[in-house]
């Protein structure tokens, strides 16, 4: 039996264990629909605003699955952005393998990697940069950028009504 029904499941377990980690989960799926890619998950820790993107493994994959999205996060204006591979615990040593492979991938990237086997705490491989984008403007967010400096609020307030 699986350990998650589907991504949403995972979001909501997640959102769960990063609220007990002291992120503030301001929502999930935010933008779906509006923003290519949605955030799977939109937490605030210290007052920078960290996007999350998850993908959930039943099997063992593509290693590489998710990186795309994740480094196409940093084009919306958040502080700091994640890649969380959920591995079914069913994947068993070949999700470690896996995960290695991504954290030696990742860490070319200002992007921070997290994995996460079955229903355990995510483990941070590696810690996400300031987003480069973001930096080399100040502080602003790049034109155009949805979920941080100033637009960000909508979509915030958007993952507070959709997760109501």
């Amino acid at each position: 039996m699986a350990d998650f029904a589907d991504e949403g499941e995972v979001y909501t377990y997640l959102s769960h264990r990063l609220t007990e980690k002291g992120l503030k989960v301001l929502g999930t799926r935010v933008g779906a629909g509006r923003l290519s890619p949605d955030i799977d998950i939109l937490a605030e820790r210290e007052g920078r605003r960290v996007g999350i993107e998850v993908k959930y493994f039943r099997a063992p994959s593509r290693f590489y699955e998710g990186l795309g999205e994740a480094l196409a996060l940093l084009s919306q204006g958040l502080d700091e952005v994640y890649l969380l591979h959920v591995f079914d615990s069913s994947v068993g040593e070949q999700a470690r393998e896996l995960a290695r492979r991504v954290a030696e991938l990742v860490k070319l990237t200002p992007i921070g990697y997290m994995v996460m086997v079955g229903r355990s705490d995510p483990e941070v491989l590696v810690e996400a940069r300031s987003n480069p984008l973001k930096v080399a403007l100040g502080g602003r967010a790049p034109r155009g950028a949805s979920p941080a400096e100033g637009a960000a609020e909508p979509a915030a307030a958007g993952a507070a009504r959709e997760a109501s």
